[in-house]
């Protein structure tokens, strides 16, 4: 059946710029042929494609001799770049070392050895799996779709005598979305003749099926074929499909002509005006009867109407010409991305009244006349297409009226990515084309001229340069469109995984600041003297063909700019920056510019036509060089899009409701989750140009801050209705806003508009401060934009001491993301002071946003008048990298250190003055990070009331919950307050009801059906109208029926071995421990020890003559998730810290070292457990509060899960601790046990390892049954190797926790709809739960009623909504 062509781009554009998605095209169950059915019974060739390791063995293999199958997809004609295999469970000769892949696109594949196949790529060489079930992926260059493949091994690894095995084959690709066919069955068509049988005429050609059209005329090689006119207009066509008839093979066309015409009409075979597109000579003969042959040929027009003429046949034939179907591939030509009403600049104003610039773009056929175009002088506009930055890849050009001499002949067309152009003659301009234009043979008649072009631009000059004639007259055009589409956008997400080539960046500049989709700042040392750096990214969003890369200078040192880029794609599983995988040079772009202006974003696009899973961005050179590092604010790996998969698309934030002042204009700002084309609404009805994540309305005013708006990612989902308000400043208290304008980083320093409504408690007029310490240098202003006056109307000043100041990266799009994104930071004891306040009982409310990649605790004293009457807050800030998925306040409450909350906000109500001031102090006892902790902004509201509720409280976090595949899995919170609503979120970011999602608005969330995609970090906000707050982080995983504890454990060293000097490995690494004496030498005086469980080894003991450590010299490191753990008997630790075990040297940036467990003096000089891990630009620390056990078996482990590091001890949990990035990789390869150790190597002899003599960091004691896994141990688990232990039992004996299988419920979709009755009221019918808010932002209240609810004329304005119960 033909299909349907739906406008799109032009495929060479098409190619090179839509977004793919990276998946296997064969899915379980799909048709599949074995090359034979030599295979054992459960090994059959179903097992290579069900999407399990699985193994499919083929004796056929055997010494090499050719074995492999056919794979139909369901999906269709599908277009393969890449294969990805994977090896089986064993016997590694029998891998596949050759491989061929072929394709036919046959309607049907029968048999192994039967029909038409063409070869895609042959692999030669491939290299020898190192492990089993170990994945290989391959890419390569192919543009051709094709309905079958063939998968043949011509050779293995061995070879191997018995036969070919392959546990799992991915065809690597997605949907054909090349050209289509423009002509559909009904278009109207002319013969070259009727010299035709009855049933087998011309309209045979093009009806969709395997009919036969036969033409006498075609007898003897003489020309036969038709004439097409696609209904659907003017086409762009590139390719044909033959599909041969049913006999009479000499009767097939051998050379073919197809010609275009752009005639208004074409009544006749032989007549009107024609174009040659493209001339094919010597076609192969087909090999098969209903054969399809697909022939592509480079054509830059666009027509009307086709003429396909055959000129020889392959007989030739003395019969006729016969063919059963011909498809002419191509697409429809790019819509205009131009307006009527765009802002447009003529050449000059040298034009008849009546004909103006204006009627070039007005859509009509006006004409557009300019003398300057006589004698071939060129003339012609400027036009900025109000739908913001386009890439416009053809002209569409409409002849005017008469004088055809006045036509153009010769056009070139630029673009310029000015702020403004504001003459035609002025700015910078990049050439897109230069085109030659045929003559046109009518008037009114359109031309379509095609052309590659990857750039996008915000404005564009089109010029003739000269004219058919050419004309002493003039130059004239009726129509010009400029065909295209919406610029390419970011295919990475924040959250997205990211790998540094290094963690050697300061804590708050590490890796993930380059893709948050904010202007902060990453930072690598590496970078210095010019040697490489970067990073590694996989969009979530899959497999994408970028075409373009945006970067954005950051806040300082343009030495430290890039001037080399190199960026490289693999379709390879990625888990570092250089982790094995194989990549493929994408662009390297050479001798950037220079700019010395800070937070500036240059583009650069670039051919490619290629679908990448990940991204590597290398950094060869720097603008200095720097001596100092490579630094980078954001950086954007572009691609467009011309369709959207629905169910990837999404909503990563709504837009939300905005206050303005009257008569400003509101900014609505939506973020998604990928470059998906958006489309704003105004009370229902599409926003011409509205199409980019942020829109500004008009002003808004009393006539229309009732219009209601929203966006739709374009055929999928639409946002939330949102509105615009009026503040009204007099009918709020007055207060007194101050906005840290910060420095340094991440955007910073921003301040706030005049007209900015922004805080907890709105209002306008924020005082911006530009330094990180002092006074108030100018009159601080009121909310109502007057002076602010104090006691005896003294001018209410500020005094302050903090740190410095820096930078949150929140943004600076809207008023909450300028008030939050410049700072002041401190470590202890900083103070902010407002002077000569007046009496009264007022409200001070501090924003407290932190820096990013910074996990700190932070403390708020509100200073008394006497001593003692202080109040403290003691919050865990919230950073940027927490505020930005959600931009929601979270406020602080606890008057306790011990049960702080994540938050970005406290509160004092009944603040009273002492002697005019009120002055706070902040700070932090958290360490480990480069920067203290943040104060945004700070509003003193004068005489307000205190709020009459408490805010709510957590009294139980969520805990991590594990549930099997496919099982309903549950989390709840428990929060005291009073008028509670809630919203679940996942990784930050708020989950809608629905689907398998149950109770996401309220205490208790349910997944009913649980698998990958809902695995992550959970976590529920608490709002009430006395503010809110947001539960610590668990983490919902998934757990096999049938798991054990020797599942992913890679190192178990019981120390069981009674004499030697090594210890056995019994995970599933291979590497055994080596004990040393402190020389270096192997020492067997530690083994054999008395353990907890069975022997143990003792070093650095009362009995030991010299000190001892141990050496895992090569470990399988952790990637993502991980656990540690150890028994371990210590007297007591002699300085101030003893190693217990450590991944390398030391655990620092520079280092990167995974982790470590130590045992230090605490002031009490008892010692104390503790636990390191780095996690991108930073070292996250837990350490025991408490004395650890002398001359006692404690057990010791420690789990990080992708965020959040863990510590126990004897099956308890010590301490959590939030981290983001991931855990880092290891520049040290070796694991030390017991003391502090280098690897030494000096010239000429072999590496050895030894204990540093200045800082031994040497363990006394026993340690046993130490076990390393690559998963994230829970804590019941954790707890059950604690009691198998205490038993007398490996950890391996423990059992792994499975919960019971919780039949998934059924989760009615929630549905509302609204009537309004004759009488004015309102009936609203819904299914699930009922709720209602004064905003389209919440929060929430439940309504207590059954369906359907009748609502009073009178009632006050609410937003309703349902949701799923």
């Amino acid at each position: 059946m033909k299909r349907f062509l739906q406008t799109v781009l032009v495929s060479s554009f098409l190619a090179a710029s839509s977004v793919t998605y990276a998946q296997s095209v064969a899915q379980p169950g799909d048709p599949v042929i074995a090359s034979s059915a030599n295979s054992p019974g459960s090994e059959g060739v179903a097992n290579a494609i069900d999407g399990k390791p699985t193994k499919y063995l083929n004796f056929d293999g055997a010494n090499s001799n050719p074995s492999g199958f056919i794979v139909s997809p369901a999906l269709g004609k599908t277009l393969v770049t890449g294969l990805s295999m994977q090896s089986a469970n064993d016997a590694p000769d029998r891998d596949v070392r050759v491989v061929t892949l072929e394709g036919s696109n046959d309607a049907e594949a029968t048999a192994w050895d039967a029909g038409n196949w063409e070869l895609i790529v042959q692999l030669d060489d491939i290299p020898a799996w190192t492990d089993r079930f170990q994945t290989q992926t391959f890419s390569f260059e192919n543009k051709k779709g094709y309905l079958h493949y063939r998968w043949t091994v011509v050779d293995t690894q061995g070879p191997s005598t018995c036969c070919m095995q392959i546990a799992e084959v991915a065809f690597l690709g997605g949907v054909y979305s090349g050209p289509a066919d423009v002509t559909q069955p009904g278009d109207a068509v002319i013969a070259s003749s009727a010299n035709s049988p009855g049933s087998e005429g011309v309209a045979n050609a093009i009806d969709g099926q395997p009919t036969k059209y036969l033409n006498f005329d075609g007898s003897n090689s003489d020309p036969s074929g038709f004439v097409v006119t696609p209904s659907l207009g003017m086409t762009y066509v590139t390719g044909m499909a033959l599909q041969s008839a049913n006999d009479a093979p000499d009767r097939d066309p051998r050379s073919i002509t197809l010609e275009g015409s752009n005639d208004d009409e074409v009544t006749a075979y032989d007549s009107g005006n024609w174009q040659m597109i493209t001339q094919i000579d010597d076609i192969p003969a087909w090999t098969g009867r209903f054969q399809t042959k697909e022939l592509f040929f480079d054509n830059d027009r666009a027509f009307r109407h086709y003429r396909w003429v055959v000129t020889d046949t392959q007989g030739p034939s003395t019969c006729c010409m016969q063919i059963a179907e011909v498809e002419l591939l191509g697409a429809v030509p790019p819509a205009d991305v131009t307006s009527p009403g765009d802002a447009v600049i003529a050449s000059s104003a040298n034009s008849p009244g009546s004909e103006g610039v204006a009627n070039a773009i007005d859509g009509q056929p006006t004409k557009y006349l300019n003398f300057d175009g006589s004698n071939s002088d060129p003339s012609g506009f400027v036009v900025t297409p109000s739908i913001g930055k386009t890439v416009v890849t053809g002209i569409h050009m409409q002849s005017a009226n008469d004088a055809p001499d006045r036509d153009p002949r010769v056009v070139t067309l630029e673009g310029s990515n000015d702020d403004e152009i504001t003459a035609y003659d002025s700015g910078n301009w990049q050439l897109i084309t230069e085109l030659n234009v045929p003559a046109y043979t009518g008037r009114f008649q359109s031309q379509v001229l095609i052309f590659d072009n990857v750039w996008a631009f915000k404005h564009y000059r089109w010029v003739t340069v000269d004219t058919q004639g050419p004309s002493t007259c003039c130059m004239q055009i009726a129509e010009v469109e400029l065909l295209g589409g919406s610029a390419p956008k970011d295919v990475t997400s924040p959250g997205d995984a990211v790998f540094a080539s290094s963690s050697n960046s300061p804590g708050s500049e590490g890796v993930a600041n380059a893709i948050d989709g904010q202007p902060t700042k990453y930072l690598n040392f590496d970078g210095s003297n010019s040697d490489p750096s970067g990073f590694a990214v996989t969009p979530g969003i899959g497999s994408t063909t970028i075409t373009g890369i945006s970067m954005q200078t950051a806040n300082d040192a343009p030495d430290r700019d890039v001037r080399v880029v190199l960026i490289e794609g693999t379709n390879d599983s990625v888990s570092g920056w250089d982790d094995g995988a194989n990549w493929t040079e994408i662009t390297q772009i050479d001798d950037i510019p220079a700019i010395g202006d800070r937070f500036t974003t240059q583009e650069f696009y670039f051919a490619n036509d290629k679908g990448y899973t990940s991204y590597r961005w290398t950094v060869l050179d720097t603008q200095g060089p720097s001596t100092c590092c490579m630094q980078i604010a954001e950086v954007e790996f572009l691609a467009a899009t011309t369709t959207v998969d629905c169910d990837l698309a999404a909503f990563k934030r709504q837009p939300v409701d905005v206050v303005v002042l009257d008569g400003e204009p509101a900014t609505f700002l939506v973020e998604v989750n990928g470059p998906w084309p958006l489309q704003w609404y105004k009370n229902g009805e599409a926003i011409s140009g509205a199409v980019s994540t942020s829109y500004t309305t008009d002003a808004v005013n009393s006539g229309n801050a009732s219009d209601k708006y929203s966006v739709q990612i374009v055929g999928c989902e639409m946002s939330n209705e949102v509105v615009a308000s009026i503040h009204d400043p007099s009918a709020n208290p007055v207060s007194i806003g101050i906005n840290f304008n910060g420095s340094g980083a991440n955007g910073a320093p921003t301040a706030s508009l005049p007209t900015d409504i922004a805080g907890v408690q709105l209002q306008a007029y924020w005082n911006n401060v530009t330094q990180g310490s002092g006074t108030s240098d100018e009159v601080l202003l009121n909310s109502l934009g007057e002076e602010a006056l104090g006691l005896d109307d003294y001018e209410v000043t500020l005094d302050f001491a903090s740190g410095g100041n820096w930078g949150a990266g929140t943004g600076d799009a809207n008023p909450t993301q300028r008030l939050l994104n410049g700072l002041i930071r401190a470590r202890t004891d900083a103070h902010i002071e407002f002077q000569e306040v007046p009496d009264g009982n007022h409200t001070l409310i501090v924003y407290t946003v932190g820096i990013p990649l910074q996990f700190q605790n932070q403390y708020y004293r509100l200073v008394g008048e006497d001593e003692g009457s202080d109040r403290v807050i003691y919050t865990d800030a919230m950073n940027a990298d927490q505020y930005n998925p959600i931009q929601r306040y979270f406020r602080g409450t606890s008057t306790d250190p011990a049960n702080r909350t994540l938050s970005n906000y406290v509160r004092f109500d009944n603040v009273k003055p002492v002697d005019g001031y009120v002055r706070f102090e902040w700070g932090t006892t958290t360490v480990g990070f480069d920067r203290g902790v943040a104060i945004n902004a700070i509003q003193l509201i004068l005489d307000n009331p205190a709020l009459e509720i408490d805010a709510p409280s957590i009294t139980t976090n969520p805990s991590p919950t594990v549930a099997q595949d496919g099982s309903a899995a549950s989390m709840k919170v428990v929060a005291t307050g009073e008028g509670l609503t809630y919203q679940w979120l996942k990784d930050g970011a708020a989950i809608p009801d629905g689907g398998k999602i149950a109770g996401a608005t309220t205490d208790t969330i349910t997944i009913n059906g649980l698998s990958e995609a809902e695995e992550g970090f959970y976590s529920l906000a608490v709002f009430n109208d006395a503010g809110s707050v947001i539960s610590s982080r668990a983490k919902l995983s998934m757990v096999s029926s049938g798991a054990t504890m020797s599942d992913d454990l890679v190192v178990h060293l019981k120390f069981d071995e009674t004499s030697g000097t090594t210890a056995a490995n019994s995970g599933s690494g291979s590497d055994k421990a080596t004990i040393y004496d402190d020389y270096g030498e192997p020492n067997e005086e530690p083994i054999g020890a008395e353990g907890l469980i069975g022997k143990a080894i003792h070093i650095n003991g009362a009995e030991s003559e010299t000190y001892a450590f141990g050496v895992l010299a090569n470990y399988p490191k952790i990637t993502e998730n991980g656990t540690v753990s150890v028994w371990l008997n210590t007297p007591g630790i002699e300085g101030d810290t003893a190693v217990v075990v450590r991944n390398g040297s030391s655990i620092s940036i520079e280092s990167e070292n995974q982790f470590q467990i130590t045992i230090s003096n605490n002031a009490d000089f008892e010692p104390v457990l503790a636990c390191q891990i780095s996690a991108g630009p930073n070292v996250i620390n837990i350490q025991d509060t408490e004395a650890l056990a002398i001359d006692e078996w404690v057990h010791v482990a420690l789990t990080v899960d992708g965020g959040q590091l863990r510590f126990y001890k004897n099956g308890n949990l010590l301490g959590v601790t939030d981290y983001l990035d991931r855990i880092n990789g290891s520049t040290e390869d070796w694991m030390a046990i017991g003391a502090n150790l280098t690897l030494i190597q000096e010239e000429g002899e072999d590496p050895y390892f030894a204990m540093d003599e200045a800082n031994p960091q040497a363990f006394s004691g026993s340690l046993d049954d130490f076990g390393l896994w690559h998963t994230a141990i829970s804590a019941d688990d954790i707890a059950g190797i604690y009691a198998k232990g205490v038993a007398g039992q490996d950890a391996t004996k423990a059992s792994v926790t499975i919960p019971d299988f919780v039949e998934p419920g059924v989760v009615a979709e929630p549905e509302v709809s609204v009537v309004r009755n004759d009488d004015g009221t309102l009936t609203v019918t819904f299914v699930g739960k009922l709720q209602t808010a004064s905003t389209v932002d919440g929060p929430w209240e439940d309504v207590d009623a059954e369906s359907p609810v009748t609502l009073q004329a009178d009632q006050s304005a609410l937003f309703g909504r349902a949701v799923s119960e």
